[in-house]
């Protein structure tokens, strides 16, 4: 299967929105002016937010790909005999990583 990239750019936008609204969350609370800088913690809350949704998004985008290798790509085998080189002769078939 093709990589599809309007999939991963709805779950990047979906992880955006996510971190922003952690980082206004935290760091804008109405009626509260403390004088405490809360920047650094909106920051790490917004980030670690972003990297849960779009750390298993990019990784299911780059594992639903097929992988082929077409004819005449250079192999490395390793054999009772020793390691050996060739090419190969006609495509692969489809590889898909688990």
């Amino acid at each position: 299967m093709p990589l599809i990239p309007p999939i991963l750019n709805t779950a990047l936008t979906s992880a955006f929105a996510a971190a922003m609204y952690d980082f206004i969350n935290i760091s804008a609370q109405p009626g509260t002016n403390d004088g405490v800088d809360k920047s650094a913690l909106a920051i790490s809350t917004a980030s670690a937010t972003f990297s849960s949704i779009a750390g298993p998004a990019i990784d299911a985008y780059i594992r639903s790909q097929t992988i082929i290798l077409p004819p005449g790509q250079m192999v490395l085998t390793a054999s009772a005999g020793g390691a050996g080189t060739g090419a190969t002769s006609s495509p692969s078939p489809p590889a898909i990583i688990a």
